[in-house]
């Protein structure tokens, strides 16, 4: 076993033992309920934002400690330089390696309060393992690239993207958090110059990465209570728009719901939990050759755009997809099935619109 698979497993072993040793209960009422998770949620940000605020007031200790001591030997302004960068650095990592495991922790007492069976969290299998993909969306990665279901995500990315991919790979070149912050903090010291400012510009800065924090902590419990709810929502969400069945489901229909799939997989170029989840309760794709109608073409769009709306980002080319969507079924039916979606998610509501 790779250091990687270790890690994911210790993470795991970490997010079921707070799952049972969480104080949380189950909520039955839907608006209590809402209401913690909104509450657990909002704590997460506050802290994220306090522990980059922390980190940064850190920082600004030792380089108002090291600002006296630049003109004595020993200590240059090179060397000033180099301290601030390596405090930084030990700072920024930990101030992650907090946000991560806050994260997670939050995420199991959301799915004690949501009441999913420990039985579903102990899956380790990639097609229903919770725990593997919460572990994901802590780390920021939204989904899985490798092929799934005979779908490859980056089928769509072409000869140079693919290239291009294969180099950053082979090359390990990764573009992390604490990079990111050591590089704005050194542009902040260039544009400044002046030696004896250095000591201030980390306190100039601790607004914008308090700002950062709470942002990327804010769409990072989102992703994360999509990815609870969704586990639930989604078997909800197909006998709400197919209340016939998958049984009974016509194959046009199917094949529809099928290409449909590969379509906004190979246009994000990542399969979400959600979508993993869908294609693995419709199963393997037997009507390639099935007739699609209009009727069949409507419902699938409408279902499609429903799973769309809880898997993921939206980037350029996903919007390009809604947009082709708001052609097909009417952009004020995609305005509510998106709001349907969101207040399912994030408020818990049921679905009672009849999709027709």
């Amino acid at each position: 076993m790779g250091l990687k698979d270790k890690i994911q497993f210790w993470a795991i072993h970490r997010f079921l033992n707070t799952v049972v040793n969480s104080p949380e209960v189950h909520i039955s009422n839907r608006k209590e309920a809402d209401f913690r998770l909104d509450w657990l949620g909002r704590m997460a940000v506050m802290r994220a934002g306090l522990s980059g605020l922390i980190s940064g007031l850190c920082v600004v200790g030792i380089a108002l400690f090291l600002r006296d001591w630049e003109a004595v030997d020993g200590v240059t302004g090179f060397g000033f330089v180099v301290l601030i960068t390596l405090t930084s650095s030990i700072m920024t990592g930990l101030e992650l390696l907090f946000l991560y495991r806050d994260s997670l922790s939050t995420a199991a007492r959301m799915a004690k309060i949501l009441n999913i069976p420990r039985e579903e969290l102990e899956q380790v299998d990639l097609e229903n393992s919770i725990s593997h993909w919460l572990i994901h969306a802590a780390l920021g990665a939204p989904g899985f690239h490798g092929t799934m279901f005979g779908i490859d995500p980056l089928a769509k990315i072409g000869k140079i993207g693919m290239l291009i991919r294969k180099v950053l790979k082979k090359f390990r070149i990764v573009a992390s958090a604490t990079v990111f912050k050591m590089i704005i903090r050194r542009m902040w010291v260039r544009l400044l110059g002046r030696v004896a400012l250095r000591a201030y510009v980390e306190l100039l800065s601790l607004p914008v990465f308090v700002a950062l924090n709470a942002i990327g902590m804010n769409a990072m419990m989102r992703d994360m209570r999509s990815r609870l709810v969704g586990h639930e929502l989604t078997p909800k969400l197909i006998a709400h728009a197919f209340p016939e069945g998958l049984d009974s489901m016509d194959d046009g229909l199917k094949r529809a719901l099928h290409e449909g799939m590969a379509e906004q997989i190979t246009t994000a170029r990542f399969i979400h939990p959600n979508q993993i989840r869908v294609l693995d309760l419709l199963g393997v794709n037997t009507s390639m050759h099935a007739v699609t109608t209009d009727t069949h073409q409507r419902r699938a769009n409408r279902f499609l755009l429903a799973i769309f709306s809880m898997s993921g980002k939206n980037s350029p080319r996903c919007r390009k997809l809604i947009r082709l969507l708001e052609k097909e079924i009417g952009a004020e039916e995609v305005a509510c099935v998106r709001q349907e979606i969101d207040d399912a998610i994030y408020d818990l509501k049921p679905l009672q619109r009849a999709w027709l």
